[in-house]
């Protein structure tokens, strides 16, 4: 029978019970505003009980729980940017709930941490504290409610204190997508294939990101074999981790192996680069052992802030007025493509998306401006129904 009193002010309860082995043990739990509260949270523990669940879990603290349920479900399955971020979030918990027990938590100190966390941590220049992105707030939060869920499975808890909680946070920036207009476009393409060379290979890549429209991971991971320079195709099978193993691994996602066609500019200037490249290894012996396209006379493949700074220099020659990251030239792609009236379907496919709902979603933007013109032409062509 439960114990039910009251403690500091608040209701409290103790349901005693003997273990597999027969020993005296007990489970508590305070906290509670109202009696009933602490009456029913002591019933689910002597219903647990009575299903067989082991009470001794209940004095699990969340980081415990939490460090237990990443080893058995996540740790080794995932991209190494995705195994940071559980260490992160653990990092997280052990600063706003140290050991607390996951029982112990009620769903205001959850909204109270969730708060807390958004404000960001201070600067440690200025003291000025740097909000966070509800993102990057909403991303921990998912884990930690699955890891919460995980608890209720297990018979823990019986109350996931994460739902329906509120993200606080920065909101986006806007979801205008940044891109070349054409003229400009057309200057960097012809700044690059003019200048481009083997030790300057990151005016290959830039080239590359212009003209495919491929992620810059899947830039560097192409090999010489992935190349048709007879049909003027490329194979993108594969991506390459620059910030952590500088090796080959998967794509994205299934869908990003793809098979895309070049121009013929493309084609040449790869070709060039594949001669510089043979030359220099004529000359001193040296040997492209992954086959790498993209890599330079310091055997090296270009990091990505390297060719970011690249990019960023030929714009202020150039006189861009508004400048854009690596990134960017995957959407000036997709977006001249769209202003060209080429089908979604391919420029879908073109860019290794899931499907063509992804390809809309992204660029509903540019879609609707397309699709107003279609409709001023629709009215134009029905006006001369006279």
């Amino acid at each position: 029978m439960a114990e039910i009193y009251k403690r500091s002010g608040k209701w409290a309860y103790r349901v005693n019970y003997r273990d597999n082995d027969g020993n005296r043990k007990s489970a508590s739990g305070s906290g509670f505003e109202l009696k009933r509260a602490a009456e029913l949270a002591a019933s689910e523990v002597e219903r647990k009980k009575n299903r067989g669940a082991d009470l001794l879990d209940e004095s699990i603290s969340l980081i415990d729980y939490y460090r237990q349920w990443i080893e058995l479900y996540k740790s080794g399955r995932h991209a190494n940017v995705t195994e940071s971020r559980y260490r992160t979030i653990d990092k997280v918990i052990v600063k706003y709930f140290n050991n607390t027990k996951l029982k112990d938590i009620r769903k205001s100190d959850y909204q109270a941490f969730i708060n807390e966390y958004a404000l960001g941590d201070h600067d440690k220049k200025t003291g000025i504290r740097k909000e966070r992105s509800k993102d990057t707030v909403g991303k921990t939060n998912s884990y930690i409610r699955a890891a919460v869920q995980s608890a209720i499975d297990d018979q823990i808890i019986y109350a996931n204190f994460t739902n329906n909680v509120i993200i606080s946070g920065k909101n986006p920036k806007s979801s205008n997508l940044k891109f070349l207009e054409l003229s400009d476009l057309i200057k960097l393409k012809k700044a690059t294939q003019s200048s481009a060379s083997f030790t300057s290979v990151s005016k290959y890549i830039i080239l590359t990101g212009i003209l495919t429209g491929a992620r810059f991971s899947e830039i560097l991971a192409l090999t010489w074999d992935d190349i048709d320079f007879e049909k003027n195709t490329i194979n993108i099978n594969k991506s390459w981790d620059y910030m952590y193993t500088h090796n080959f691994k998967p794509t994205k996602t299934e869908s990003s192996i793809r098979l895309i066609d070049i121009n013929q500019e493309l084609s040449d200037a790869l070709i060039n680069l594949k001669q510089q490249q043979s030359e220099y290894q004529l000359k001193t012996g040296w040997r492209n052992v992954k086959n790498l396209i993209f890599i330079n006379n310091r055997r090296e493949v270009p990091s990505s802030s390297a060719v970011n700074k690249m990019l960023s220099n030929l714009e202020k020659e150039l006189a861009i007025s508004s400048p854009i990251t690596f990134h960017g030239l995957r959407h000036t792609h997709a977006s001249y493509l769209i202003s060209e009236n080429v089908d979604i379907f391919y420029i879908s496919k073109r860019l290794g998306h899931k499907n063509v709902l992804v390809t809309q979603r992204v660029y509903a933007h540019l879609l609707n401006s397309m699709e107003q013109q279609e409709a001023d032409k629709t009215l134009k062509a029905l006006s001369k129904l006279v």
